[in-house]
């Protein structure tokens, strides 16, 4: 693992703030500002890649996931010519299981203490218009975040971004859920991402959980600036952000590969045993 370098004059004082609101929580001990990428992921942030490389959003695409092996430019970046862009991320998990994934995915989201172990120097802030949400009674994993919107304010790059992610069943975007777990994938988190204010689409996001004989391995893409999410139309009256003058979708999907390999690396280091300590009895 390499340790990450380059921290932005912002994500440094974001760091020391989150590691003095954290102090009290009883979940404190996780906090940690190392952060490391792996040696396989360098390669991937010094050239973009191919054209043929990048995965569409039809159906037909997006269920090219669920085969077995892995696809050409599992970990990279690309500049699509309208001005979008395309990042797709490798992250592996040892000792742990999806059902911990699926775990992580609503319990991170009503606290932004706990947002912030997750990536300490880019994560700012979380909150949901749900939050009883967490302790209703009778829900799945699933059941607690999907259908939901998370407001977040944290880095990707240099300059803070204030977002709402909505999760989604992947169904929606055309994925054969069914065939989910013959393809081994026990857990998902699918989702559509907007500028806060404008509403304008930064990214349509999938993360799949695949099972491993080592724990399980996360596949993920985004598709940057994209005026649609799979499989829908556009919102009537809403522009596509590649319309935004200084806009590069192929700088934000760089800038999002950068962010993802940080934190689910740095996830991927705590998991099982936040986990076990805060999970499910």
């Amino acid at each position: 693992m390499h340790p990450i370098t380059y921290y932005p004059v912002g994500t440094q004082r974001l760091v020391r703030s989150n590691a003095e609101r954290i102090r009290q929580k009883p979940y404190a001990h996780y906090f940690n500002p190392d952060v490391a990428v792996p040696e396989e992921a360098f390669a991937a942030l010094q050239a973009p890649l191919e054209p043929e490389q990048v995965l569409g959003t039809s159906s037909a695409e997006l269920n090219r996931l669920l085969k077995p092996g892995y696809l050409e430019g599992e970990t990279g970046y690309f500049g699509l010519p309208d001005g979008s862009g395309y990042a797709s991320s490798l992250v592996r998990f040892p000792g742990a299981t999806p059902e911990m994934f699926r775990w992580w995915f609503w319990w991170h989201s009503f606290e932004p203490e706990r947002y912030s172990l997750w990536h300490p120097w880019c994560h700012a802030d979380i909150w949901r218009p749900d939050p009883e949400t967490e302790t209703a009674p009778g829900l799945s994993d699933e059941q607690r975040y999907i259908g939901s919107t998370h407001h977040i304010n944290e880095y990707i790059g240099q300059d803070p971004l204030d977002i709402e992610i909505t999760f989604v069943d992947p169904a929606r975007w055309g994925f054969d859920t069914d065939g989910f777990a013959a393809a081994g994938i026990g857990g998902h988190a699918c989702g559509n991402i907007l500028m806060k204010d404008s509403h304008m689409r930064l990214a349509t996001m999938v993360h799949l959980a695949r099972v491993t004989d080592y724990g399980f391995e996360l596949r993920s893409r985004y598709w940057i600036g994209a005026a649609a999410e799979p499989s829908q139309d556009p919102v009537p009256g809403i522009p596509a952000l590649t319309t935004v003058p200084g806009f590069s979708g192929e700088r934000q999907a760089y800038e999002q590969l950068v962010h993802d390999q940080t934190e689910f690396n740095h996830l991927a280091t705590f998991l099982p045993d936040i986990y076990r300590e805060f999970g499910p009895r």
